[in-house]
């Protein structure tokens, strides 16, 4: 008999199942791992998984039982922070079943934490930041048995007992060298949209036009990701992939899932009007920018399909926005939003709650905002200062972190207490307002009047719905 092929599992964690807000978020495609997969076996000759432990809703005893069925030589697991207790457990799992089995882990909270991530026994390696080259290399030195890892770049590991950073990888010049992201590892009917999000009766899934941000914002983990560096896919590409996905899977809505998709206008509009050229009807959500949004494009989007476009507008206070380095201003958001509307596209606003700086009359001018605006759903989120940002670094200065605070505290829509950057309003309080906040916006005669008239289908009806369940969720938590 020939040696066995290498057995990788790409690991997507549990979360929201067990500490957050159960469907809040939807189900959405984890497309990092669909990537890494795709340039795996594009370049490798090896088997590859991927186990979404959170659409499966799996228990950790799920979890060890697919580990030891599927006996994999390399596990690699996408790391964000709220589940990284999650991920040290399931590490631990990992090596109690095959200990010569290599651990890696990837994603933000690696990149961020590098020292207090691989200081664990059961990891053995981390990629920072962009994965597919520095994992593919990785695997190829495995395969070899070599063991001079430092020419790897991108690449964390331990060598008698002592961490080594190795150089930073550069990031992919040509997003379109890159094959498809391996959608076909993954049930596929299993993902859909989060609530605020959702769109039609089809099938959905994530799809990525680009990678980074050029935007400089004090919360925000891409930066530490892509170090402010905005890559973007050809218009074919990008359209080449969405006609793949409605003829092999059937899905007819997307989910652009880049930082911000309509950075650049003229970028947007080709991308439009490749759509419009090979007569694709499709629907699709995406992220802008208040500052970057024009009547032009946003009449292109409507009639490339386009249903509703998502803002981050953060808050009504201008003095709060300049200190979160949002480059936005209050006049602009009502701009962009009025535009939307005009052009009959739905519009979805998230707002975060105990800013640097923030008061509770703040708080005030930040709900009365969004519902002075037309909105079609909005998200009041706690603010968290994630690992890797300016924002993180303010919370350790004022020991709002320290030893005791729990990965889990850095979720956004969860029961637990949440981590604060200001010094104005207690963090149970923060809760409450937040409560208070959704109750304002959604309770109001004026908005439920808007969402009755929305409703001309059943699935209308189910996105209503199922926006109002999770709201009395989150009255609960």
């Amino acid at each position: 008999m020939g040696r066995r092929k290498l057995r990788i599992l790409f690991i997507n964690p549990p979360y929201s199942y067990i500490a957050g807000i159960k469907d809040s978020a939807g189900h959405a495609t984890p497309l990092n791992l669909c990537y890494l997969a795709s340039y795996l076996r594009e370049n490798i000759d090896c088997k590859i998984s991927i186990m979404d432990c959170e659409v499966g809703e799996m228990s950790f005893k799920d979890i060890k039982n697919r580990i030891a069925e599927y006996n994999p030589d390399i596990v690699g697991i996408t790391s964000p922070t709220p589940v990284f207790g999650y991920i040290l457990k399931i590490a631990k799992i990992v090596k109690k079943i095959n200990k010569n089995c290599y651990v890696v882990l990837g994603g933000p909270h690696p990149t961020a934490l590098p020292e207090k991530s691989i200081s664990d026994e059961n990891i053995d390696f981390l990629v920072l930041k962009e994965g597919e080259i520095t994992l593919k290399e990785l695997t190829e030195f495995i395969i070899a048995g070599k063991t001079n890892f430092e020419d790897i770049d991108g690449l964390v590991f331990k060598k008698e007992g002592k961490m080594i950073i190795n150089k930073p990888r550069e990031y992919i010049k040509d997003l379109d060298s890159l094959p498809l992201p391996a959608r076909d590892l993954l049930d596929i009917k299993k993902y859909h949209s989060a609530p605020t999000k959702r769109l039609s009766k089809y099938l959905s899934t994530s799809i990525l036009t680009g990678r980074g941000c050029p935007y400089d914002c004090i919360h925000c983990i891409s930066n530490c990701l892509w170090n402010r560096k905005y890559r973007f896919r050809s218009v074919k590409n990008i359209v080449d992939e969405i006609e793949y996905c409605i003829k092999e899977f059937g899905i007819r809505e997307f989910n652009f899932y880049d930082d911000t998709f309509t950075v650049i206008e003229d970028h947007v509009i080709e991308v439009c009007d490749e759509i419009i050229s090979r007569g694709l009807e499709i629907s699709w959500v995406c992220m802008g920018r208040v500052n970057t949004t024009t009547s032009r494009m946003v009449r292109k989007m409507r009639q490339a399909g386009c249903r509703k476009i998502s803002f981050g507008l953060e808050s009504g206070s201008q003095e709060i926005l300049d200190k979160m380095r949002k480059n936005s201003t209050i006049e602009m958001a009502r701009k962009a939003v009025k535009i939307i509307n005009e052009e009959g596209i739905n519009v979805h606003a998230s707002f975060m709650l105990g800013n640097i700086g923030e008061t509770r009359e703040t708080v005030k001018e930040t709900v009365e905002f969004a519902k002075s605006l037309d909105l079609d759903n909005a998200t009041f989120f706690i603010t968290t200062p994630y690992p890797g940002t300016d924002l993180y670094k303010i919370a350790l200065e004022k020991e709002y972190i320290n030893s005791r605070t729990k990965y889990e505290d850095f979720a956004p829509i969860t029961d637990a207490k949440p981590v604060i950057v200001q010094e104005n309003i207690p963090a149970e309080e923060l809760i409450e307002l937040r409560k208070k906040a959704f109750k304002q916006f959604y309770l109001r005669p004026k908005y439920i009047i808007r969402k009755l008239r929305q409703i001309n289908s059943f699935e209308s009806f189910k996105s209503v719905l199922g926006g109002i369940l999770i709201f009395l969720r989150l009255q609960k938590t």
